[in-house]
């Protein structure tokens, strides 16, 4: 059974678990947004807030290398890790794949891109990434 690392934060779309949306949530008084679920606004304490779809792009606000990851880190290492900036304002921490160090320029937009990853007892869980956006034309 496939499902979402965590469905207050990302949404799937297809069955396959190719496909999903970052949800955030948007205040309705001050219309600040954050990744994920939030029980007040961060920006004024209101608790007058909405669930959103967050943009599929972002731009590449800062990176990292990764060369001791965490425990149970499924992935190769070491892997880059990106803070991304939505259109919308948070920002959003994740793995950027199909990029080498050299390619990655700050202020460069990145795509959303979901992954499968094996967690045990033959179940799979997608995960958001980046990935360098690719030419809209």
């Amino acid at each position: 059974m496939l499902s979402s690392i965590d469905p207050t934060r990302l949404k799937l779309t297809n069955e396959e678990g190719t496909q999903g949306v970052l949800m955030g949530t948007r205040c309705r008084e001050c219309q600040v947004y954050v990744f994920g679920a939030a029980v007040f606004c961060q920006a004024c304490t209101s608790s007058d807030l909405e669930t959103v779809e967050l943009s599929q792009r972002g731009t590449l606000y800062s990176f990292t290398i990764v060369r001791v990851p965490p425990s149970g880190w499924p992935g190769p290492v070491p892997y880059l890790l990106g803070q991304v900036e939505m259109p919308e304002g948070p920002q959003v921490l994740a793995e950027i794949i199909d990029c080498q160090e050299a390619g990655l320029k700050i202020g460069m937009e990145v795509e959303l891109a979901l992954q499968t990853v094996a967690t045990g007892n033959e179940e799979t869980t997608a995960v958001y990434k980046w990935r360098p956006a690719m030419s809209s034309g």
